[in-house]
């Protein structure tokens, strides 16, 4: 491949960093091609993990790509395509959306000069190209800029930035095209060399399977680190996973599915904890407990798009996070214990003809631009 500097941004949103490329500034657009292009930019395949010949930093939270474009369609100002690469492999995957570095979106279509705005608080109307969704993102303008600088802080991030409101439009069956792919609030699974475990299967923002950490033998309070040296509960999460994938029909075989989708978390009942941070969480301030898991390994924080799919799975009656939530808890407001700390989350759910139906969801992150330029491909 012939080398070329190609303009980019990169942006954390939420608890990740990706790379931002506008669409017309790419030098093709064949998808394999531009999955070459971007597993070389981030550094992968790195068999050391560690990614230190490209822009990630050996974990799946920082390995992103992202394509922004102007919308053609009448219900969106942007379209929005996201590249989960891998790190250890060469595996550039289009199929799912991060909704962490969706909080980076509009903004960054504010930055660019793709979208015009107006001063004061301005909604962004995002295609999400990989899911076929709405999201608007809402967010203050100043002076024709996004305003970055505020008060609101999430867990997993030092320090605070401007708050943006993330609403999902019906954001069910983003994967498989219905909220409940297999049409049970629960599914009893039959795992070769462990035996049958109950799961929840929920398709909104991203297909999620949902266990309960019991189950698993564990308490849900477990530390990334802790979870990531018990080889043996990886392997079964990971079975797990690729069982739900198939029967779901994200993989034609058992064994077969992407390695990050659909993605998939325990939950447990609220339960004290301490952050990465060092900071004693309450179970009296949480709704319900999760760790998740992206591309094999525990997230330190949550996913953005597991962050919006925990609030409607946990709204959706019979649900296995539906029953070991708190039981006043709101669901407009769920609180979501992780790793990191505590993320707020919440669904509208609907009845229609007799099935549950997510009207919407909605999720609040920060972003911040940290350098702009061009990349080396």
């Amino acid at each position: 491949m012939e080398q070329k500097w190609i303009k980019a941004t990169y942006y954390r949103g939420g608890t990740s960093k990706g790379v931002f490329f506008q669409k017309k500034d790419l030098p093709t657009q064949d998808q394999k091609e531009l999955s070459e292009i971007f597993l070389k930019v981030i550094g992968s395949p790195d068999l050391n993990k560690r990614q230190l010949n490209g822009m990630g930093g050996g974990l799946s939270s920082v390995s992103k790509c992202v394509i922004i474009s102007p919308s053609e369609r009448s219900d969106a100002d942007i379209d929005y395509n996201f590249i989960q690469l891998a790190i250890d492999k060469p595996v550039a995957e289009w199929d799912n959306n991060c909704g962490n570095l969706s909080g980076a979106v509009g903004p960054y279509a504010v930055q660019e000069g793709i979208v015009k705005p107006n001063e004061g608080q301005n909604t962004i109307r995002i295609y999400q190209m990989n899911t076929d969704k709405i999201i608007h993102s809402t967010f203050e303008v100043k002076n024709g800029k996004p305003v970055i600088d505020g008060d609101y802080s999430i867990a997993g991030v030092e320090g605070s930035g401007a708050k943006v409101r993330l609403d999902y439009i019906e954001p069910g069956g983003s994967g498989t095209g219905k909220l409940l792919p297999t049409g049970n609030a629960i599914d009893e699974l039959d795992i070769e060399g462990f035996g049958k475990i109950n799961v929840s299967i929920i398709d909104a923002a991203t297909p999620l399977v949902y266990i309960l950490a019991e189950d698993l033998g564990l308490t849900g309070t477990e530390t990334p680190e802790e979870l990531d040296n018990q080889t043996d509960k990886l392997s079964l999460i990971e079975k797990i996973r690729q069982k739900s994938a198939h029967i779901i029909g994200l993989s034609k075989s058992i064994g077969d599915a992407p390695l990050g989708n659909p993605r998939i978390g325990f939950v447990t009942s609220p339960k004290d904890y301490s952050s990465l941070d060092n900071k004693k969480i309450n179970s009296n301030d949480q709704d319900i407990t999760t760790r998740m898991f992206s591309m094999g390994k525990t997230h330190k924080a949550i996913m953005g798009t597991a962050g919006v799919n925990i609030g409607v799975a946990a709204a959706i009656e019979g649900t296995i996070p539906n029953k070991i939530k708190r039981i006043d808890s709101n669901p407009l407001e769920l609180r979501v214990g992780h790793p990191s700390g505590l993320t707020t989350s919440g669904a509208i759910i609907e009845n229609k003809d007799g099935k549950p139906h997510a009207k919407s969801a909605i999720f609040f992150r920060t972003f911040r631009p940290l350098m702009r330029g061009e990349v080396l491909v």
